[in-house]
């Protein structure tokens, strides 16, 4: 595995002060729930660290850097290319850093939209992106509590606050969301 000191680097590199503050915060909080569900802390600290690494191409467009990296993009990932910094996250540590963990690089590209059956890391990468300490938005101090006893509601909790928050802003629900919030909520009921 990676240094710290050669991710930091790297991060530095491709995105903002207050992006990497947030990229740390997550970090820290994906160790703190892998302690908890005793996951692999190494990885969720890994995954936590590069989980937005492809924010800062933004400017520069979401679609062109998928273009480079032969990523596909679906109808919605077009109209919102936010949800595309994933994927396109995933392909580049996987290429620029040579991480080639399947168990990292799923966490990286699943955090955006979630998944039917994610697995542990996904879901506390996905989890600590929300609650890190620098989030603030109205029921993210239920969710802070949920995630440190049952993961699983919390992801209930985080996908429906993510499913009003997309609607809001006028996009579409991702099917990947969608199917995910299905998922935990049949888990749910069983």
């Amino acid at each position: 595995m990676l240094d710290d000191s050669i991710i930091i680097s790297y991060l530095k590199e491709n995105i903002d002060e207050k992006r990497l503050a947030h990229s740390l915060g997550t970090a820290k909080e994906a160790v703190k729930l892998a302690n908890k569900y005793r996951a692999d802390a190494k990885k969720a600290h890994i995954a936590g660290l590069l989980h937005d690494v492809a924010k800062g191409k933004s400017q520069c467009g979401f679609k062109k850097y998928a273009d480079q990296y032969g990523i596909d993009i679906d109808d919605i990932e077009a109209k919102n290319t936010e949800l595309i910094h994933g994927k396109l996250g995933a392909a580049m540590v996987k290429e620029q850093l040579n991480i080639d963990d399947e168990d990292i690089l799923c966490a990286i590209r699943w955090h955006t939209t979630g998944r039917a059956g994610m697995s542990l890391l996904e879901k506390i990468i996905y989890i600590a992106d929300l609650i890190e300490p620098g989030r603030h938005f109205e029921g993210i101090e239920g969710i802070r509590v949920v995630a440190y006893q049952d993961i699983d509601k919390a992801m209930l909790l985080a996908l429906e606050q993510v499913m009003c928050f997309v609607r809001s802003k006028g996009f579409a629900l991702h099917p990947n969301s969608l199917e995910a919030y299905n998922y935990f909520k049949k888990e749910e009921v069983n």
